[in-house]
């Protein structure tokens, strides 16, 4: 360059930067910019740093139609790096006489002409790691899978720790103050007087002989599948119009622990300098999660289903294993009904168990019709409970020394609702399906029948 140039920590607005200068730098010369004989560094030696700051957080536009948006390359640094424009201008010159390419054929980075708009994060190398961990959950083994565990041990490591935008953790507490709701659906009415007559086995989680596989458990794990409201539990089991729903509360019986899998598409990793490439490490964690986030929730339905949902059981069973987080399950927002209406609660399986659900001998008579002078088949469905039953006694074999989860539900019997389903609303967005101009089919050349002119 025409003239060594020296920049002093001074000179510079951003933190990590001037640190960095007082850390490899020296007073052996002036500062080319404030005269001042205060610990400084080449100008060439941040080169790197600028350049690595456009190429993660900016990319380039020709400004051939002047629209506005976006900035010349001396503002980005004279903005990002905090500095003089004639420091800025400086930098400008020599990124471009380093990284510009000497030929016709790359791509020029640094021009007059160009603006440079700041973007969202990259994933980067999460997302590769992710694609490898769940290439490897597919194609080998779901259990024991070294390198899924290892990459959400190191995503997960400190969830404890995390906060949203509005200071909040995501890790919430369900307290005996909140109810949380299950809906079964039913054919017919005697199906549904079985169930009440013992409530807690066949409105709380099914035994692990006939659970079935779903977003947040393998076949034969037994979840809690329930939502903070009535309507996001009926909608979350699909009823068809015709089917009964039957509700049920329920409440814990002590302080639960969940993690608010929607909260993490709102996470905070404060906002450290550009510089810094520990603070790209955290952007893009920040920008995974929210798109983890939403793998987590999205239904999947069709051919993708069982490979979806391998993925999302992975991570509830992690979540579930890992001791230091303590989770007792997780939550997130419903898909199936407008936004704000509640959300899904997983319990884990250890967190499941429902009091009395193992007890065969806590039995309520049901009647589904009360009986009255002028309507005798009234519909009035009522339970009482039978007392003064004896015990059964415990058959002792294999299942008499399998270890009975402590409850941590309790089922309100008194507050369960019985729906029919009349009818099913749904809400989409809608794009026409436009008409263009007729396309003219170009004909087919003519097949040669005629040899004699060659």
């Amino acid at each position: 360059m025409w003239e060594e140039k020296y920049l002093c920590h001074q000179c510079v607005g951003d933190a990590y930067v001037r640190q960095h200068i007082k850390k490899i730098g020296s007073s052996n010369q002036a500062c080319s910019y404030c005269k001042r004989k205060r610990i400084n560094i080449h100008v060439e030696h941040i080169l790197a740093m600028m350049h690595d700051v456009f190429e993660y957080y900016f990319e380039t536009y020709e400004d051939i139609y002047d629209c506005g948006h976006g900035d010349s390359a001396q503002e980005v640094i004279y903005k990002e790096l905090g500095v003089e424009f004639e420091v800025a201008e400086d930098i400008y010159n020599l990124l471009a006489e380093k990284f510009n390419p000497h030929n016709d054929f790359d791509g020029v980075r640094y021009n007059d002409a160009f603006v440079y708009r700041h973007i969202t994060y990259s994933t980067g190398k999460l997302s590769s790691s992710w694609r490898k961990a769940t290439d490897s959950l597919l194609n080998e083994t779901r259990y024991f899978n070294r390198e899924a565990n290892a990459f959400l041990d190191s995503l997960f490591q400190d969830i404890n720790k995390l906060k949203t935008l509005d200071s909040s953790s995501p890790v919430k507490m369900l307290t005996e103050e909140i109810r949380l709701y299950r809906a079964r659906v039913f054919e017919n009415q005697e199906e549904v007087k079985q169930a009440l007559e013992q409530p807690e086995k066949y409105l709380g989680p099914p035994p692990p002989s006939l659970a079935r596989p779903g977003r947040m458990n393998a076949q034969g794990i037994s979840v809690f599948y329930g939502a903070t409201s009535v309507d996001v539990a009926i909608a979350e089991v699909r009823p068809p119009v015709g089917s009964i729903v039957v509700t049920a509360p329920f409440v814990p019986l002590r302080a639960l622990r969940v993690l608010d899998i929607s909260a993490l598409d709102s996470l905070s990793f404060g906002s450290g300098s550009k510089f810094d490439p520990q603070t790209r490490k955290t952007n893009e964690r920040a920008v995974f999660f929210r798109t983890l986030s939403r793998k987590l929730t999205l239904p999947a339905f069709g051919k993708r289903q069982d490979s979806d949902y391998l993925i999302t059981q992975l991570v509830a069973d992690f979540l579930s294993d890992r001791e230091t987080f303590g989770l007792d399950g997780v939550s997130f927002k419903s898909t199936q009904v407008q936004a704000g209406t509640g959300y899904n609660i997983v319990l884990f399986n250890k967190s499941s168990a429902v009091r009395h659900a193992a007890d065969e001998s806590r039995r309520f008579n049901v009647e589904l019709y009360e009986y009255a002078e002028d309507n005798p088949y009234n519909f009035g469905p009522e339970i009482q409970l039978i007392v003064g039953v004896p015990q059964k006694k415990l058959y002792v074999g294999s299942r008499a020394f399998a270890r009975i989860p402590e409850p941590t539900l309790r089922l309100i019997t008194d507050g369960m609702t019985y729906h029919n389903i009349t009818g099913v609303t749904f809400i989409t967005s809608q794009a026409p399906v436009n008409q263009g101009e007729d396309l003219i089919q170009p004909m087919p050349p003519e097949p040669f029948d005629d040899l004699s002119d060659f």
